[in-house]
């Protein structure tokens, strides 16, 4: 089962190529071992699994010798014996010698459990959030934030300081071989030390609605110059790319967060999907849960001057207006994404039909050199969202999601 689940490959977009989980070799029970946790937990599990296979051996090869040696034989007349049914000396060995190995199992998976619960103190931070059905990673020292893909140094204690925004979750690394459950309104930790640069699959394992079994991520392993290098880069590069590339980057970067309420290919999910979401607001065709509609509320003087004031406030307060036929199940992200991050989203949904098909599949060398000159108005004359000091973070876009 595990080498099942460490063979297990997902992809998922990064901003240039796609990352595809490392296939090291395990073993015939385990996955590639990727981290200083690893070996211990591996011997420990080696050590338990054999020690099992032996006793179970050992009594199925007594029982079968007592069944035949006692067995009744044919004129054998049944009476009753009054031999002797008390052994001190085999009671107390069949009681001693488990006790001793049990005892001694306690100990050395104690100290390994301890171990694993508690991180070094210069252990790099990463933040992480679970919600149906997708991760994201902020790193506070950076300003960085990641979703469905997570970049730590090798060599470095790397600690998960981990909450959910909806159910029960569970992250799971079989490479690292570390787990943790995360519950709502708390925080729960876990670390590792990675041994080798690479790409390892994280799961969600806890069983967590609808499409648990998609609540997939990467993290990605680099040397310590290349992470140094990649989180310089991941903390700027939305602020320097020119207005065209803002579409690409945010279907690139955002939406993996999305992806697990709102589809691309007009296809009905937790939320509505984005095809055709622009259309549909620019034309006022959205309908609201207390039976107002959008061509309302949209124009001079009105609650949204235009369409993109609408999106904006869709993903900073979702709560506000939910779309009919919606549970309104979207959470706030007011205070973690930045103004440009914004304006990204928004022009992807208002281009999304330049960028992908009528399934949802990607157009390769999209047409964006002719985006509307207004968004940069928008986005200049938007109220300031986020301190530049706080953790990025990613958001999804869209009501009712």
């Amino acid at each position: 089962m595990m080498s099942f689940l460490g063979s297990v490959a997902g992809t998922l977009l990064a901003f240039n190529d796609p990352l595809v989980p490392t296939s090291g070799q395990g073993t015939f029970w385990m996955p590639e071992s990727a981290s200083t946790q690893a070996p211990f937990v591996d011997h420990v599990f080696d050590f338990i699994t054999v020690l099992s296979y032996f006793f179970q051996i050992v009594i199925t090869i007594v029982l079968v010798w007592f069944a035949i040696r006692y067995r009744k034989r044919k004129g054998q007349v049944n009476f009753e014996d009054d031999g002797p049914v008390h052994n001190t000396a085999l009671e107390l060995t069949w009681t001693l010698v488990p006790l001793f190995l049990v005892v001694g199992i306690f100990y050395v998976g104690m100290a390994g459990f301890l171990d694993l619960r508690r991180a070094p103190s210069s252990a790099y931070e990463v933040s992480v959030t679970a919600q149906k059905w997708s991760w994201s990673f902020d790193h506070p020292e950076y300003g960085v934030n990641q979703a469905g893909v997570v970049t730590v140094p090798v060599g470095r204690p790397v600690e998960f300081l981990m909450t959910s925004a909806d159910v029960l979750h569970s992250c799971f690394v079989p490479a690292f071989r570390v787990k943790q459950d995360i519950i709502p309104g708390r925080y729960s930790r876990l670390w590792f030390e990675a041994t080798k640069p690479g790409v390892y699959q994280l799961y969600c394992t806890e069983y967590c609605g609808t499409d648990h079994s998609k609540m997939l991520a990467l993290v990605e392993v680099l040397p310590e110059d290349q992470f140094q290098e990649t989180m310089g880069k991941l903390a700027t590069e939305y602020m320097d790319l020119p207005e065209q590339d803002l579409p690409t980057y945010a279907l690139d970067r955002l939406y993996n967060r999305c992806s697990s309420c709102h589809s691309l290919d007009g296809s009905t999910a937790v939320g509505p999907s984005f095809k055709g979401l622009w259309d549909r607001t620019a034309n006022g065709e959205t309908v609201f849960k207390d039976g107002r509609r959008l061509s309302d509320m949209i124009g001079p003087g009105k609650e949204f001057p235009e369409p993109e004031d609408y999106i904006r406030d869709s993903i900073l307060v979702p709560q506000s207006h939910i779309v009919q036929n919606y549970a309104g199940a979207m959470p706030s992200f007011q205070g973690q994404l930045k103004e440009r991050q914004v304006l990204a989203l928004v022009l992807m949904m208002k281009y999304l039909d330049r960028m992908v098909d009528d399934q949802g599949n990607r157009i390769e060398s999209p047409d964006l050199n002719e985006l509307d000159p207004g968004m940069g108005e928008v986005e200049a004359s938007a109220p300031e969202i986020g301190d530049e000091n706080e953790f990025d973070a990613v958001a999804t876009a869209g009501k009712g999601g």
